[in-house]
């Protein structure tokens, strides 16, 4: 399932009765659990609540399942299929209810309603109707096959789950508003025209745009349908990469209308010294992220995804295991994913084929630099009249993000000292950030820059 990038045509009022007649079945549930009195209105509510929702389901109040499901899945739907998905919905539509069920099930450390508590919600009093309980959620079964509810857990605790594509497409919204486990939410904002980048490589990253904006509808053509799509920017550090993700976000958002979300993973959180955690970890990750109009983004994907080596113990086996695991998940996840590295010569092979995109960012060279000196310079400082960002593009040869801390310690600089960003201000911020290769430096490698550095730097 991809991310929904159009509203379906669920009626939501029509829905409010659904959740109205779960409320009720939890309020029974509690009444017997606790002996207490319902009131003599309750059954006659309870049977128009019912009736109420037999007669939007006959008017079609599901009808928008027709554009998520496949057509001869959908036949196979029964009235009991959607009683399962609306009770797996209800602790999302209405969070309430979460604390309920959960209280009717203390055994159980989450809100889903269990196949014990569906059971007994769903008043399901032989053999042959709790056999329809378990048929109905198989693997096999429409609700499962069609990628709505997921069933997770053992025995009669069992839990019935909507999937994030499910809550999006019927509620219209995602059940989760925090960031995926082991990933963090880049706030940034950028558009095309803040990229400084060649021409190749930014009709590239425009194709990679127009990979996500048409997949649903390559897929609609009777197109086959390919994992991620998986791209790979690869470069000098501080060439562009991270923040090309970021543009690719804003520019999605705007071309759909619907808002698209960029999450980097955070390597401390998912990669683990115990076997099978990292793999555990990225699932939950991906996991989360199914349905979502969201980007995962990787940087130092080397790091990640490296070449499989020779076996010679266990700890290689493992290794070369987890690598494998990681290349077949990252193929079965629906949504995009950005990998980002220094060092493309590290990763391994075999990734390179699944890769729907590969895309080289190169070190600026001179007319890029002079665009990015004058677009990173803080456009509302005073700059003195003698500074030329021709020279500081010629002065040396610096990658975007260094001349993004230059130009930034050079404002410092200029505004601790209360005076407009000159020369000298750039050749000390320059030859600072040359300095962090951990070499002999000279001053000829900041060209016209040096006849501004002080003596004793």
């Amino acid at each position: 399932m991809t991310c929904q990038q159009e509203s379906t045509e669920f009626d939501l009022r029509g829905l409010d009765m659904e959740w109205s007649r779960i409320g009720m079945m939890l309020t029974l549930a509690e009444a017997v659990r606790s002996g207490a009195e319902i009131g003599e209105a309750f059954p006659k509510g309870f049977a128009e609540t019912g009736t109420a929702v037999a007669e939007n389901r006959g008017r079609g109040v599901w009808a928008g399942l027709a554009s998520l499901v496949d057509p001869g899945l959908l036949r196979g739907f029964l009235q009991f299929d959607l009683d399962l998905l609306a009770l797996a919905l209800a602790p999302v539509a209405r969070p309430a209810y979460g604390p309920r069920l959960q209280s009717l099930q203390p055994q159980v450390n989450a809100p889903w309603p269990s196949l014990a508590l569906a059971q007994e919600l769903l008043m399901l009093d032989d053999g042959a109707e709790i056999g329809v309980l378990y048929n109905r959620l198989d693997a096999t079964a429409p609700l499962v096959v069609a990628g709505l509810v997921r069933v997770t857990g053992e025995g009669p605790y069992q839990m019935i789950q909507p999937t994030p594509v499910a809550q999006r497409a019927v509620l219209r919204r995602s059940g989760e508003v925090t960031a995926p486990p082991g990933a963090n939410l880049e706030t940034r904002r950028g558009r095309w025209p803040d990229l400084v980048l060649p021409e190749k490589t930014m009709r590239s990253l425009r194709d990679f745009t127009a990979w996500l904006k048409r997949r649903d509808q390559i897929a609609g053509w009777g197109g086959r349908a390919v994992g991620g799509p998986l791209a790979l920017f690869s470069g000098a550090s501080g060439t562009g990469k991270s923040f090309a993700a970021v543009v690719i976000a804003g520019e999605l958002a705007e071309a759909t209308g619907t808002p698209w979300a960029l999450y980097t993973l955070d390597l401390g959180r998912i990669m683990s010294k115990y076997v099978a955690e990292t793999e555990e970890n990225l699932n939950r990750l991906l996991d989360a992220l199914d349905g979502k109009c969201a980007i995962l983004q990787i940087d130092e994907a080397d790091g990640l995804l490296g070449k499989r080596g020779e076996v010679s113990d266990a700890r290689d086996r493992y290794a070369n295991l987890e690598v494998s695991h990681l290349l077949s998940r990252f193929e079965r996840h629906a949504g995009p994913v950005i990998l980002t590295t220094n060092l493309r010569a590290n990763i391994d092979p075999a990734f390179l084929r699944r890769f729907q995109m590969v895309i080289d960012f190169p070190s600026p060279d001179a007319d890029a630099r002079a665009a990015l000196w004058s677009t990173l310079l803080p456009p509302g400082a005073p700059r003195c009249a003698t500074l030329d960002v021709e020279m500081l593009a010629g002065a040396t040869r610096l990658s975007g993000g260094a001349i993004l801390n230059a130009a930034h310690y050079a404002a410092i600089l200029a505004a601790e000292q209360d005076a407009p960003i000159a020369p000298c201000h750039l050749a000390r911020a320059v030859w600072a950030e040359l300095g962090k290769e951990n070499r002999q430096i000279r001053r000829s490698e900041i060209g016209a820059l040096a006849a501004h550095l002080e003596e004793d730097a």
